[in-house]
């Protein structure tokens, strides 16, 4: 009776001591049993290090832990006056566990940490790298805007089956997003050509040069993926593996929130990780029949997705541009469009400060305010720091940095909107609750509500929701191969009637009616 009542007494303290950690209470109780005189010390001597090995192999505290350390203590609480020894020691070495202590290792089946910078830290310009696995390399393009007072985001790019000679080749990511939206570019360069071989190990590979991208400069959690043809297939699997754009348990930040398909055989599921991405998925009528199953079956069956997923609270800011007579290639004005999309994602989501250059007491909490989208409360807060009549020079010099760089977002969002609300109906329906959360109580938050109530009062605006919800649940029966059923096109009029030719849903409608 005593041996099983102290083995659980000792879970239960090695249990608690994990959950608290320096909670005073068992600190004090550590030192009363440290007080105690301690006897037979051969046999609980051997039970704690067994007890110490187990801990120092799991590297962190679980459950499955703190039952086998029990067990190993039995032996040394066959007495009673053993039983301070054991707890005292299993207590001390949870403690100094490195979950408890702080030291970070990776979880089983987790990915490892970031890795250390590499060589090309810092490095300028386009140039090639190479991942762990012979074969899988990536190109890299520094935007001239980027510097490290400048953090980028990044933009990460699989190429088609046999297209690993053009890796290198920037042009149409610069234009339009790399330069106009400060990221770093990395295009994937597989020297087998063929997505289809070693698909596991290639996902791998890109969040490989993509930590270490992140380690070599300084880079904010805000981005694009986008492929074309075969490359959906490692997109797709990278998405599906890291897709989350909360911190998983190795501390690690999905840092994109933009998915872009050229004429991608992105197979796997498109929704259910984060309903807060937005998506461009673009296909020619003149693919449609590629592939197999073909562009023309996956990519709208992708759109359909996301666009119910819009009607259960994830993001409207979805396009499927069907382009009538393009083959299978990347156009301009996809990447142009997408990246459009990218930017009014970004504003909505991403944070925009680089936490590590603001590590003054005064300054963190404000930048963590401003990472967390709270607009107003970090401007107020970065003013108040401002009006202080003996605020050293070196800080204030920083604030002022930080306060630009929050006014510029504000002006940024203020911009958005307006323009949203003069142009597009169901995108400023969806946009403006984020938006003015993220403005909260600021003076420009009035020029965005009112922007908003004067769009509100078109008699089109709720006409346009409508029909976005209806546009939802017709889909499924737009087409009939690259052509569009002929009984949905008044419905397609109507839309386009009501949201306008400028509005994401009146440009779908329009494409889709050239393809009768």
């Amino acid at each position: 009776r005593i041996r099983m009542s102290a083995s659980h007494r000792c879970r239960f303290y090695i249990g608690t001591a994990a959950r608290v950690k320096e909670n005073d209470r068992w600190r004090s109780r550590l030192a009363r049993e440290e007080s105690k005189t301690l006897r037979g010390r051969p046999a609980w001597r051997a039970a704690i290090e067994r007890c110490r090995i187990v801990f120092a192999r799991r590297g962190r505290y679980n459950a499955a832990g703190c039952d086998h350390a029990g067990k190993c203590c039995e032996e040394a609480l066959m007495c009673k006056r053993y039983r301070c020894a054991c707890l005292l020691i299993a207590m001390v070495c949870v403690l100094a566990s490195p979950a408890i202590s702080g030291e970070r290792r990776p979880a089983k089946g987790q990915p490892p940490g970031p890795p250390k910078p590499s060589e090309n830290a810092g490095r300028t310009g386009i140039y090639q790298a190479k991942t762990s696995r012979e074969g899988n390399n990536y190109f890299v393009y520094v935007p001239k805007s980027y510097s490290d007072d400048n953090p980028a985001g990044l933009h990460l790019f699989f190429h088609g089956q046999g297209g690993q000679g053009g890796a290198g080749g920037f042009g149409q990511w610069q234009n339009y997003f790399l330069e106009p939206y400060n990221l770093i570019g990395i295009n994937m360069q597989y020297m087998d050509g063929d997505n289809l071989k070693d698909t596991p190990g290639k996902i791998a590979s890109a969040w490989e040069a993509v930590q270490q991208v992140m380690a070599d400069y300084k880079v904010l959690p805000r981005g694009a993926v986008a492929s074309f043809s075969g490359g959906g297939l490692p997109h797709s699997g990278f998405y599906a593996k890291y897709g989350k754009r909360s911190q998983d348990a190795a501390g690690q930040t999905f840092p994109f929130n933009h998915m872009a398909l050229y004429g991608s055989n992105f197979w796997g599921r498109s929704s259910g990780s984060d309903g807060s991405f937005s998506w461009f998925v673009g296909l020619g009528s003149e693919e449609w029949n590629m592939g197999q199953p073909t562009l023309g079956t996956t990519q709208p069956a992708k759109f359909n997705e996301v666009l119910k997923e819009s009607l259960k609270g994830g993001s409207c800011d979805i396009y499927l541009k069907i382009t009538k007579g393009k083959g299978h290639s990347i156009s301009n004005e996809d990447v142009r469009d997408s990246a459009a999309q990218f930017h009014r994602s970004d504003l909505a989501t991403c944070p925009f400060i680089y936490a590590a250059d603001y590590r003054e007491p005064e300054l963190r909490p404000i930048v963590s305010a401003a990472n967390r989208l709270q607009l107003s409360s970090a401007a107020a807060s970065v003013g108040e720091l401002l009006a202080r009549q003996n605020l050293p020079d070196d800080l204030r010099a920083k604030a002022l940095k930080l306060k630009e760089r929050i006014d510029r977002r504000i002006d940024e969002v203020v911009t958005l909107m307006k323009e949203l609300a003069a142009t597009d109906a169901v995108l400023t329906s969806y946009y403006a609750p984020i938006f003015l959360k993220q403005l909260g109580s600021h003076p420009k938050a009035e020029e965005v509500k009112e922007a908003v109530a004067s769009a509100g009062k078109d008699r089109n605006f709720s006409a346009s929701l409508n029909a976005w919800s209806s546009f939802a649940r017709s889909f499924e029966r737009f087409f009939n191969g690259p052509k569009l059923n002929a009984e949905v096109a008044p419905m397609l009029e109507k839309f386009k009637g009501v949201a306008g030719e400028k509005a994401l849903l009146g440009k779908m409608c329009t494409e889709f009616l050239m393809l009768q």
